[in-house]
């Protein structure tokens, strides 16, 4: 079975947890633009990196033959310094490029260190849906980790959607978990569950929450980066469901198969 990870930073994986990864079964994998500056940084250097990602990171997947695509976007942690109108601009040619399959990720962070102010967060995050509608391209959500604030926010980002026109097939909700998951299956969106350490969502846990909420829109991911993380979260998940007595269609389908439909892939 050919494995993917839909949401792993490239820039976090060493050569070796590349390797890992394809004796693993892993022979695709998608990368969010990264960069958490700690603080707003120019147009300019959010370019650079999503340029970065396309120019360096991605033959270092290849180079252990995993095929990468990107999702391009302006992230709710590296805000830009200053009137982003340039982005803007540029950014709908980027995601007409065959290897961008996504915004993302992008989203609200009450936490984030670049942009404390949540109303600004949503204006950048309404200004790309409305580039997402124009492209005709998903959008992967970032939602905050505390469940009573994922809940919150995972409610006002299929708001704004809405108020978008966004159609729901292209919208994923990352980072899911026990407390929006209804919230987000119910709507009609993709519900990603970030099998992550740092988050406490083992793959025992997110085999539990899969066979409660089904198979259909359920896709898993490593988020792996600078917190703790692990590059084998989705075959060992596959294991996992597999211990539960799930089938290979179903494992399939969640840790592969789902990804590639909501990605276009």
């Amino acid at each position: 079975m050919n494995l993917i990870d839909p949401h792993a930073h490239l820039n976090e994986l060493t050569w070796t947890n590349l390797q890992e990864m394809y004796l693993s079964g892993i022979r695709e994998i998608i990368s969010p633009i990264h960069l958490d500056a700690g603080k707003a940084v120019g147009c300019e250097t959010i370019r650079e990196m999503w340029d970065y990602l396309f120019e360096v990171q991605f033959a270092r997947a290849e180079s252990n033959f995993i095929k990468p695509y990107g999702m391009i976007g302006i992230s709710m942690v590296s805000t830009p310094r200053g009137d982003a109108a340039e982005l803007y601009e540029l950014l709908p040619d980027y995601l007409r490029r065959p290897e961008v399959v996504a915004i993302g990720e992008i989203g609200i962070e009450p936490k984030s260190r670049t942009c404390k102010d949540v109303k600004q967060q949503e204006e950048i995050v309404t200004r790309q849906l409305e580039i997402a509608t124009e492209v005709d391209i998903p959008v992967d959500f970032h939602t905050p980790n505390p469940p009573d604030v994922k809940k919150e926010f995972t409610k006002r980002i299929l708001e704004l959607c809405r108020n978008a026109n966004l159609r729901m097939s292209k919208v994923i909700i990352d980072h899911c978990t026990e407390v929006n998951m209804e919230m987000v299956v119910d709507a009609g969106a993709w519900a990603a569950i970030s099998v992550q350490p740092w988050r406490n969502i083992t793959p025992d846990l997110a085999a539990d929450i899969i066979t409660e909420y089904g198979f259909e829109r359920i896709m898993v991911d490593s988020d792996f980066g600078g917190l703790h993380s692990d590059h084998l979260s989705v075959p060992k998940t596959a294991v996992a469901l597999k211990r539960k007595g799930v089938s290979p269609e179903n494992i399939e389908r969640v840790c592969s198969l789902n990804s590639k439909a909501a990605y276009g892939i």
